[in-house]
C-alpha cells in the first residue's frame, strides 16, 4: 500500500516534492506505533477485539486512497447543509 500511499500523497507538490516526500518518509513511524497501541489493547480488551485498531487504519488507508483518485476538478464542491 505504500507506494499508493506516497503517490497520492506526492501528487501536485510541485516544487515541495522533495520536503514532501521527506515528511511523508518520517510519517512510516506509524508502523512502529501501531503495533505497540495494538498490544496495549490487547491486554486491556483482548486480542480479538484488539484487531479492530488495525481495521480502522485500513479503512482510512482505502477512503484516502479513494479520495485522492479522485481529481481535484471533478470533486463536488464542500457546502454547508
Amino acid at each position: 500500500m505504500f507506494p499508493s500511499i506516497f503517490s497520492l500523497g506526492i501528487e501536485g507538490l510541485g516544487p515541495l516534492t522533495g520536503k514532501g516526500s521527506g515528511l511523508l518518509v518520517m510519517a512510516i513511524v506509524g508502523g512502529a506505533i501501531i503495533p505497540v497501541a495494538e498490544g496495549a489493547l490487547a491486554d486491556r480488551i483482548g486480542i480479538h477485539h484488539a484487531f479492530i485498531l488495525p481495521a480502522l487504519c485500513y479503512i482510512y488507508i482505502a477512503y484516502y486512497g479513494y479520495r485522492g483518485s479522485i481529481h481535484k476538478t471533478s470533486l463536488p464542491p464542500l457546502t454547508a447543509s
